[in-house]
């Protein structure tokens, strides 16, 4: 068989419908997705491209130069091509949509639909299935030839696929919901003199509209596996835990049905690292970086601890790696990069040293080396706390998790800490999302005998299955960090773990994640508010069907009700305040000297700011160190040439030429940013 070509000409010749480009953050998928659109573009004079980012922190604006929004625009200077940057719905919104009355108005229906806007809003991943719902909804009357989609993260990007699945559970779980409320609402509406025929008063028929919806995204979905319609690019760096996470994308893809015959290898060095353009990339590279660099100084550096760290010759994996990238962490091993000296420490000591401090979250861009940061500062926090024979915990709230191959020991997915072979006192945690999430909506739905005795009763009939409810809510996109994050916070209050490191999420999902407390509170007050609204209603309604709403296992429903929502309500702001305790947590961000980690970063503090969470700390990863030595240069880029010459092997095994197109693009002297450069880059991709 012939070998396909080594390029993504198949993409732009192949007449798609779709095109998604996916993998690991930080590997290049956005410049590779704006290269392509531009390409596509350009290639088929007359036919119109449309460029979506579903990625809650969005980067098409940085691409481009040029402002996006959630309306497609014009590109600037790209004849053919629109882009548009999808936002999550607000919880007004969302209700406005879905029955098309003022948003919380009234008590009934509307008060309960809105309460719940608020509470999937919040969901980190949740924005990805709303935005996905809502754009296929209107796919049907967009008239561009040809889509494509800049998407989240793998794990984010894998549930956002599988969206349809949800919708499918959604739909017969609120239309079995549906016939329960209606009469329920109607005959309660009746009982308090109201006419539940008029206008605000008639039950919401959210499973019709979600019917609707549903209808309308399996359409598009079966053109998702349509091979002639659908393609998905794949976007890697010849590193460990990108290789492994684009297999595992791959073989997803495959279960999902979507054909993925398309691999980018990114950032590749010069095969020859002692030729003269090695030593013309090596310099180029850092005067970027030391541009970057001296931006983030000019930000941070009057009142955050700015941590470079370099480049290395090899990955940091296993124990005795993470050893010695944590004396790198703490300052104990320094590189001395010309900065001019500050106050503030250039290293993590102040979080080591910050005595009652409990959380610490580890967050930023994807790619940039939260995992292996988290990892090495769990490690130094261990062999600091040796002596007070304290325990440390260093746990994953990624759905993509990497804990294990940073570690290079399995780490067990039943949400129990594990012990980390070498250390006497650091476990570590990846939750599994559907074991957890399984745990989570069965410890929340009432006991089995108070749910025998509801089934059992005259309102029996008319009531929600909690089970439903469950099964529903656990599958939404991200339910499984909010899920997590929840799980864990209750394990280590119930554990002796004096230290907690939070291997985070991307940006958009992280924020997400930690503004879920707040939003909670919110929900709950607003649930609260629901149930003191409803309770006549559900008294006159259990008189009038022969029940005893009070008699119900000698207490009401509805105060049953009223205490669990107390003590949910207790504990998320037990959660809330920790998080915006200066004393008990804080946050380290983490960046590489490239423009969009550093603007990402400064959105990232700012918006931690805003959520009155103590951030203070920024890590500079993967610097080229400024050494005026040409063959330290090369050493450096000798070793990271041949430790990507061993991941090439592996991807040309894993991906044999006759069956993938595999390409292969070098890392570039300069950033690709502005039509331009996007233009250049996509010759390089395509031909």
């Amino acid at each position: 068989m012939a070998e396909l070509a080594a390029n993504l000409s198949n993409v732009i010749s192949g007449n798609y419908k779709w095109v998604f480009v996916g993998g690991k953050g930080g590997v290049g998928k956005t410049t590779t997705s704006c290269s392509l659109a531009v390409a596509l573009a350009g290639a088929r004079p007359g036919k119109t491209v449309c460029l979506i980012s579903t990625d809650p922190a969005h980067n098409l604006s940085d691409a481009f130069g040029q402002k996006f929004s959630r309306e497609p625009t014009a590109v600037n200077g790209v004849p053919g091509l629109d882009a548009m940057e999808v936002e999550p719905p607000s919880a007004e919104s969302a209700v406005a949509m879905s029955d098309g009355s003022t948003p919380g108005s009234g008590a009934g229906p509307e008060a309960s639909l809105a309460a719940m806007s608020e509470l999937t809003s919040a969901i980190p991943g949740i924005d990805e299935a709303v935005s996905f719902g809502a754009l296929m909804q209107s796919v049907q009357s967009m008239q561009y030839d040809t889509v494509v989609f800049d998407t989240a993260p793998t794990g984010h990007t894998l549930r956002l696929l599988g969206f349809p699945k949800l919708l499918d559970i959604a739909l017969d779980k609120l239309t079995d919901l549906h016939a329960r409320l209606g009469p329920m609402f109607n005959a309660g509406l009746a009982a308090m003199g109201m006419n539940p025929g008029a206008e605000g008063a008639e039950p919401l028929d959210a499973a019709a509209r979600l019917a609707e919806l549903s209808t309308v995204v399996k359409q598009v979905v079966a053109q998702f596996r349509d091979a002639s319609a659908t393609t998905f690019v794949a976007v890697c760096i010849p590193e460990f835990l990108s290789v492994y996470e684009t297999e595992r994308l791959s073989q997803e893809l495959s279960k999902l049905g979507i054909v993925c015959n398309n691999i980018v290898v990114n950032q590749l060095i010069p095969a020859n690292p002692d030729s003269a353009a090695s030593a013309q990339l090596y310099t180029a590279r850092l005067a970027i970086q030391r541009k970057y660099l001296e931006q983030m100084r000019e930000l941070y550096s009057d009142d955050f601890h700015i941590t470079p760290l370099p480049l290395l010759a090899s990955e940091v994996r296993g124990s005795d790696a993470l050893r010695s990238f944590a004396k790198r962490v703490t300052g104990e091993v320094a590189v001395d990069f010309g900065l001019p000296a500050t106050d503030l420490n250039p290293s993590l000591m102040n979080v080591m040293s910050q005595t009652g401090l409990v959380w610490t979250f580890v967050g930023g861009k994807g790619g940039v080396g939260k995992t292996t940061l988290s990892a090495a500062l769990a490690v130094a926090l261990a062999a600091d706390a040796a002596a007070r024979s304290a325990k440390v915990l260093v746990v994953s709230t990624d759905p993509a998790h990497n804990l294990s191959d940073a570690f290079g020991v399995k780490i067990s997915p039943d949400a129990k800490p594990t012990a980390v072979a070498g250390f006497d006192n650091l476990f570590a945690m990846e939750v599994d999302a559907a074991t957890v999430t399984e745990e989570f909506f069965a410890n929340l739905s009432a006991s089995s005998e108070e749910s025998a005795a509801l089934r059992n009763s005259p309102l029996g009939a008319l009531l929600p299955d909690t089970s439903d409810i469950g099964s529903l809510a656990k599958n939404v996109p991200g339910i499984d960090e909010a899920v997590s994050f929840s799980s864990i916070m209750r394990l280590v209050r119930s554990m002796d773990f004096e230290r907690v490191v939070f291997d985070m999420a991307p940006t958009g999902h992280a924020l997400r994640l930690l503004g879920l407390p707040d939003t909670l509170e919110k929900l709950l007050s607003k649930l609260s508010d629901l149930k003191n609204q409803m309770a006549p209603m559900m008294s006159m309604f259990a008189s009038a069907a022969g029940a005893d709403a009070n008699g119900l296992g000698g207490q009401g429903v509805m105060d049953q009700l009223g205490e669990r929502l107390e003590s949910l309500q207790a504990d998320v702001r037990e959660v809330a305040a920790t998080l915006s305790d200066a004393e008990k947590s804080t946050f380290v961000a983490v960046a590489i000297a490239e423009f969009l980690s550093v603007y990402e970063t400064e959105r990232l503090v700012q918006e931690l700011a805003n959520m009155g969470m103590d951030v203070r700390n920024v890590v500079v990863n993967q610097l080229m160190p400024p050494t005026e030595a040409v063959e330290d240069r090369m050493a450096i880029l000798r070793a990271r040439a041949k430790m990507q010459a061993g991941y090439v092997e592996q991807i040309e095994e894993l991906y044999p030429p006759d069956d993938f197109h595999v390409t292969r693009v070098p890392m570039l002297l300069q950033e690709v940013r502005g039509v331009d450069a996007l233009r250049a880059f996509a010759t390089r991709l395509t031909s």
